[in-house]
């Protein structure tokens, strides 16, 4: 897994595409397993037969399904040793959900909070063993960035955190009860 976690990372949850996308998020945590990873890309879109908006931001989430990619692959591996890592990347599961702000406006809302954040630089004298890492990639007229963060307190990572439960609300309250015959 060490040769082969990186490319299924950035497979399964690509934040560095160029265009199209504002803002990227995704998190995974360093050495431990334990915690499924998780991404964001929220980027403006052309109109749609679904929105019918001119212009709309809308949301892709992705989350390893059930255990981490990690655990997954692993699991995999110890049934099917003789598997290439594409192979048992392909088996891997995530959850893929699409939300605009037509039914989700908290991703307009959220969006706008993003451009009001005033960056501080990470603490030079901390020690932070096996952190959950969040990553951002965020494009913007002004410039790019690019950075990864370990502290929970900083405020780009509460924005994202933030903003992962504002998606998971619209996800749940977007979900049609099953019909009951």
């Amino acid at each position: 897994m060490g040769n082969h976690f990186d490319k299924a990372l950035n497979d399964l949850f690509p934040i560095d595409e160029r265009y199209g996308v504002d803002v990227a998020y995704r998190s995974h945590r360093d050495l431990h397993t334990d915690v499924p990873e998780y991404s964001f890309v929220i980027g403006t879109e052309k109109s749609d037969t679904v929105s019918g908006l001119p212009r709309y931001l809308a949301a892709r989430v992705r989350e390893a399904e059930s255990a981490s990619v990690y655990d997954q692959m692993m699991a995999q591996h110890r049934k099917f040793p003789n598997r290439s890592a594409d192979d048992i990347q392909k088996g891997v599961r995530i959850k893929k959900l699409k939300l605009t702000e037509t039914d989700c406006p908290a991703i307009k809302a959220q969006f706008s909070k993003l451009q009001q954040i005033r960056l501080s630089l990470p603490q030079f004298d901390v020690v932070i063993l096996h952190p959950l890492i969040y990553e951002f990639r965020i494009r913007a007229g002004g410039g790019d960035m690019d950075v990864a963060l370990y502290d929970d307190e900083n405020s780009l990572v509460s924005w994202a955190i933030e903003t992962r439960h504002e998606l998971e609300l619209c996800a749940t309250n977007n979900i049609e009860p099953p019909t009951v015959k």
